[in-house]
């Protein structure tokens, strides 16, 4: 009976490790489509009112879209797939599949995302199309910025997302434009802009400082060293990736469009040998004797001067985002001031800008200057960032991030007090508040969008980088805390085993449990290696069931999934957490350098209270696997408390066992 008890018991325990390494295999077999593959009727809704479509005759893989029959139709306009026109912008994830419409003009008509696989998606559904999202493009030009947060509005803590959905419908759009649409109002800017920008990359930095459009400012410091500034107008998308690079301006502009829906940018590159750091605050611009203090939301972050025209420069370089009161095509002052009020501001160095004509006929979209109009175009870092952290605590939601900190000064203390009435109760606010009411617990998918998109990604959401840091410090220091106070699911089923009969609970064999904990490694390997080697698919959610029970996911599969994961719980403690979780092993992983780890005793070797009663079988004897301890600290408290065997001492603990030799030296 004893052994069929056990085979039960790891049939049990290995159905959900096998449904999701299934239906991940599922998962990985899906084919993106082409536009042949799409239907009459996903083109007709994207490009309303056309009669009918057939492949248009370009080089590129379009359809267009005709109003009337044969043979007197008239082109409506065209119908594109973005796979089908790459590059493609990169959401948090892997591209995003949109079908857009377009009609002669450069109007976006319509846009139907055909399929994504953003990690966001399968913790919090198909957020792309709540808040009307996909329906604010109709009826864009394509000639407009697509920025959000100022032409459009974005998709709330799904900033990389949005921007991937925009920037991959305007260039799509624009592409095609470029090929069929002569008479766009873009197509026809951008031939001009080309053959201004063409112009401008011919030249150097040295001839930029000739024709103005660089201006320097040395502000000398008392004990006699310098901070130089570089002051540069781009407030436009080719002149700025041509100052500084694609990626560079990409960012700040993205930063910029999140913080203020107006504005013009201004580059400034900052070096010299300056005792005392840039501080943006003590910059200000006036105009017409309107004197305007900088604000922090009003500078950005732009690089490290490696790219583009400004590359080896001036050591790293921020941007101004200009209010729209200032007139860039009149001249303004830029100051930078050193006193210690900044109340009352010094003007300790200024200097009087003027945007070149041609820089500004490009921002503005006027005609270019005569001179260029015949033109033939042939063809630091900031190591600590002041502006984008004050940014994030400008800009955070107040109530989120304070019930966020409320959490963890919950967690902090309970873990320091190891009070049992505390813990319980902090684990009662992670699952609600975590679990089904702000869902920003985190997952395996911060690590592998990290692999992919690169650790920017948190500095754009402060509860997650709170979170994040937090998470990072406490299993540096102390071992998997989070998993023990602020995994809502982890607490979940902390709750199943509290409150289910206690006779339910039961271990698998110890050989088995030993080799079973490594299949969570293998989990967190095999996700790490398609991060890289297929950074379009998204498998983690067959492998973390967290969003299936916090967000209700519509997927049967997920159900499957999460339902033989909660049986495995009602039968082993912290079933997932022991065999199943990959967020835990890469916290278990980092955990093996935690410095301060739970005390063991002479009485460890005889006792064997802790080692029935923890959650994740860490403990073996008067040994402790601290990789897959998740800090419960049930075991440490008995110790600071000298509860149960732990208070005797150990000559009365010795006495009361038969052969103590012979537990000691197994």
């Amino acid at each position: 009976m004893r052994a069929a008890w056990r085979r039960q018991i790891a049939l049990v325990a290995a159905l959900p490790i096998i449904a999701s390494l299934l239906a991940a295999a599922s998962g990985a077999l899906a084919q993106a489509e082409s536009i042949d593959e799409i239907d009459a009727e996903q083109l007709r809704r994207v490009l309303p009112g056309a009669s009918y479509f057939a492949p248009a005759e370009s080089t590129l893989p379009i359809y267009a879209g005709y109003w009337g029959s044969e043979p007197e139709a008239e082109l409506a306009g065209y119908v594109f797939f973005t796979p089908d026109l790459p590059p493609e912008e990169i959401g948090y994830s892997a591209p995003i599949d949109m079908l857009v419409g377009m009609d002669t003009e450069g109007t976006v008509t319509g846009l139907e995302i055909v399929h994504y696989t953003e990690s966001y998606k399968a913790i919090r559904g198909d957020f792309i199309h709540t808040e009307g999202f996909p329906q604010q493009f109709a009826g864009m030009d394509i000639a407009e910025g697509f920025r959000v947060g100022r032409d459009i509005d974005g998709i709330s803590r799904a900033t990389i997302t949005a921007w991937a959905v925009a920037r991959g419908i305007r260039n799509a759009a624009r592409r095609v434009a470029l090929e069929h649409l002569p008479d766009a109002d873009y197509v026809r800017s951008t031939n001009a802009d080309g053959r201004a920008l063409q112009f401008l990359k011919g030249k150097s930095w040295d001839d930029f400082k000739a024709d103005g459009l660089v201006r320097e400012l040395d502000v000398e410091i008392a004990d006699g060293t310098t901070l130089h500034l570089e002051v540069v107008f781009m407030a436009h998308d080719g002149l700025g990736e041509l100052l500084v690079g694609a990626d560079d301006y990409s960012r700040a502009e993205r930063e910029a469009s999140a913080r203020v829906r107006d504005g013009n940018l201004v580059l400034v590159g900052i070096d010299g040998d300056s005792s005392l750091p840039f501080r943006q605050e003590r910059l200000a611009v006036e105009q017409d004797g309107e004197f305007m203090r900088l604000e922090r939301r009003r500078f950005v972050y732009v690089g490290s001067a490696d790219n583009g025209k400004i590359a080896g420069e001036v050591r790293f370089a921020g941007a101004m985002v200009l209010d729209d009161s200032i007139d860039i095509s009149r001249p303004f002052t830029v100051h930078y001031d050193l006193s210690d009020q900044l109340a009352q501001f010094g003007y300790v160095a200024s200097l009087e800008y003027q945007a070149p004509s041609l820089p500004l006929a490009l921002a503005r979209g006027t005609e270019l200057p005569p001179e260029f109009s015949e033109f033939d175009a042939d063809d630091i870092a900031l190591t600590t960032d002041t502006s984008r952290i004050a940014y994030l605590i400008e800009t955070a939601p107040p109530m989120q991030t304070g019930a966020l900190l409320f959490l963890l000064a919950l967690v902090s203390i309970s873990f320091a007090t190891k009070n049992s009435t505390l813990r319980w109760t902090t684990l009662a606010f992670t699952l609600v508040y975590l679990g089904w009411i702000d869902g920003g617990f985190l997952s395996v998918s911060h690590i592998t969008n990290v692999v992919k998109q690169g650790p920017s990604m948190f500095l754009t959401d402060l509860p997650t980088l709170i979170i994040v840091v937090f998470t990072v410090a406490t299993t540096l220091f102390w071992g998997r805390v989070f998993c023990s106070s602020l995994c809502p699911f982890g607490a979940l089923q902390d709750f199943i085993s509290r409150f289910l009969p206690r006779h339910f609970q039961k271990e698998l064999p110890r050989a088995i449990h030993n080799a079973a904990i490594y299949i969570k490694y293998g989990v967190l390997a095999f996700l790490l290696l398609m991060a890289v080697a297929a950074a379009d698919l998204s498998l983690f959610q067959y492998f973390e069931p967290f969003g299936t029970i916090f967000y209700f996911s519509q997927s049967i599969w997920l159900w499957l999934i999460l339902a033989a994961f909660l049986a495995g719980s009602i039968f082993i403690s912290r079933f997932y957490c022991r065999y199943a979780c990959p967020l835990g092993a890469a916290l278990g992983v980092v955990s093996l350098v935690s410095p301060f780890r739970i005390r063991r005793v002479a009485q460890c070797g005889f006792c064997k209270v802790c080692e029935h009663a923890c959650p994740t079988g860490a403990i073996h004897g008067p040994k402790i696997d601290f990789k897959e301890c998740v800090r419960c600290d049930d075991c440490e408290a008995k110790l600071i408390h000298r509860g149960g065997v732990c208070k005797h001492d150990l000559e009365v603990v010795r006495a009361r066992i038969k052969h103590p030799e012979l537990i000691a030296a197994g």
